[in-house]
């Protein structure tokens, strides 16, 4: 049983993975047809049913059910998320394949995003020189889809610009003439999704942007830091004769919509320290005076900051869902499982390490992995001990690291120690070599006589009749006496009894 491509339903549009051997897609709507084909004779199984994991394949629930000659599942997503799916067939006698649905490799691995890419960009015109800035947040970027282009206050067509695909980037360029010019972004996620800004900027030396408004502010040039008390650091250009006085320092909250002057001025030589007093996003506008107490006028309600600093002191939420050790084909390696979430984690967020002991120190074994929430780690053939701890760390752009341990360590080493008698050999008493000696710890203590001078009796030789000799006086003679179990037959004097060759036939 297998998948046989994906359909989309409406306007799904469905992105392949490449780096998934066309196993991993994309949707951008929430409900979408699953093909699917029947192996062998289709009239031995009766009915197929679709599992679906949304903990990366931890644990299946069953998602509709079909018969084979419906060839299609039609899946309806609850959320924007991650979505493995695994198929299992029932014969007519009730046999399933496979028969444990949790054991099963997933067949298919959707993505369900729905939210297109946010885009802020700004950009500044100045003395001739065009140069913009942007900010894109999606966590399934296509940064091959990303077009920079700009055109003239004629509005003809536009021109393509070769900048650097990148979330955050900078690009500075020389248009003709010296009159406004508009600037237009656009870019698409995997799942086809659309983002876009256009600004329009000015030939005055001020910047313009577009401003993106996620209920803390805006998004633009943004610099993240995990304190709430940092420094600025800036450049104060066309200093006149006069020097700079001071340089006030203006803080909001809400885009700029409303400013506020801040506490104290920044000095004449960067850096300026500045404390908030909470999480979130802050943009800053300096203004520079000079000796004669001229400057620039203070931002007003809509001016766009010069710069947008996120206070983000919150450590990424990380929980280690399991890990297994690999066995038969998969015998070396380890799969691990995790989730990990944040507003502002990066593209490659994840590190996997190890240590011997709970405490550390710990090794990184993987680095800058992406937050897929499943890797299947290669084990080295040698330098990795036969069990220790194992550590999923996330670091958000703050620089904020959240990590999740295992509580008892992992055993790599899966081998059943098996032991087998492979030869037996005689101990000689003393060390001499003799292998008809006796060993050399006496059973229950009892130590055999002599050896007699004449062949052991038999039924054809029998012993010579010996009346036996009297009891000691001192000890009397009792009627009936028990055996003692820890002496044997024959045991305090100096004869053998006869040893019939046939114990059950009496002479």
């Amino acid at each position: 049983m297998f998948f046989h491509g994906l359909l989309a339903l409406a306007s799904v549009s469905i992105a392949q993975n490449p780096q998934d051997n066309a196993a991993t897609y994309y949707s951008r709507d929430k409900n979408f047809l699953i093909p699917f084909k029947s192996p062998g004779v289709a009239s031995k199984i009766s009915k197929i049913m679709l599992h679906v994991s949304e903990d990366f394949g931890k644990t299946y629930a069953l998602a509709g059910t079909a018969i084979p000659s419906q060839d299609q599942f039609l899946f309806r997503s609850p959320k924007d998320g991650w979505y493995w799916f695994a198929v299992q067939s029932q014969e007519v006698d009730g046999k399933m394949s496979p028969p444990n649905i949790n054991l099963a490799p997933p067949s298919l691995k959707i993505c369900v995003d729905s939210t297109p890419p946010q885009v802020t960009l700004r950009g500044i015109l100045k003395d001739g020189v065009a140069n913009v800035d942007w900010d894109i947040r999606d966590e399934n970027l296509d940064l091959a889809t990303m077009r920079l282009e700009f055109r003239g206050a004629d509005g003809k067509e536009w021109v393509p610009l070769s900048a650097q695909q990148l979330a955050q980037g900078q690009h500075t360029w020389n248009p003709s003439g010296s009159s406004s010019i508009e600037v237009h972004l656009t870019i698409r996620d995997k799942a086809g999704n659309f983002g876009e800004s256009k600004i329009a900027i000015q030939p005055n030396g001020m910047r313009s942007g577009s401003i993106a408004l996620d209920g803390t502010g805006a998004k633009g040039n943004v610099s993240m830091v995990k304190s709430r008390r940092f420094q600025l650091n800036y450049k104060i250009d066309d200093v006149g004769p006069s020097d700079v006085s001071r340089i006030e320092v203006y803080v909001t909250r809400d885009g700029g919509r409303t400013w506020r002057k801040y506490d104290q001025d920044a000095p004449k030589n960067p850096p300026c320290t500045i404390e908030v007093p909470e999480e979130g996003r802050y943009g800053f506008t300096l203004i520079a005076r000079s000796g004669v107490d001229l400057g620039e006028q203070p931002p007003r309600s809509g001016d766009i900051p010069h710069f947008w600093v996120e206070v983000d002191e919150t450590r990424p939420v990380v929980r280690l869902i399991g890990v297994d050790v690999g066995r038969g084909i998969d015998l070396g390696n380890l799969s691990i499982t995790w989730t990990a979430s944040d507003r502002y984690l990066g593209p490659n967020p994840i590190q996997i390490s190890y240590a011997k002991t709970a405490e550390g120190p710990w090794t990184p074994a993987v680095s800058n992995l992406p937050n897929t929430g499943r890797y299947v780690w290669r084990l080295p053939n040698d330098g990795l001990p036969y069990q220790f701890f194992l550590r999923v760390e996330a670091t958000d752009l703050a620089g904020n690291v959240g990590t999740a341990e295992t509580t008892a360590p992992v055993k790599v080493d899966l081998s059943t120690p098996k032991a087998r008698v492979i030869s037996a050999e005689v101990t000689a008493i003393g060390g001499a070599s003799n292998t008809s000696a006796a060993p050399s710890t006496p059973v229950n203590n009892f130590t055999p006589p002599p050896p007699p001078s004449s062949p052991l009796p038999s039924r054809n030789n029998p012993p010579p009749f010996s009346p036996p000799p009297p009891p000691p006086p001192s000890s009397p003679s009792p009627e009936k006496s028990s055996a003692n179990p820890a002496s044997f037959p024959g045991s305090g004097n100096g004869s053998v009894p006869p040893f019939p060759s046939d114990p059950n036939k009496n002479d």
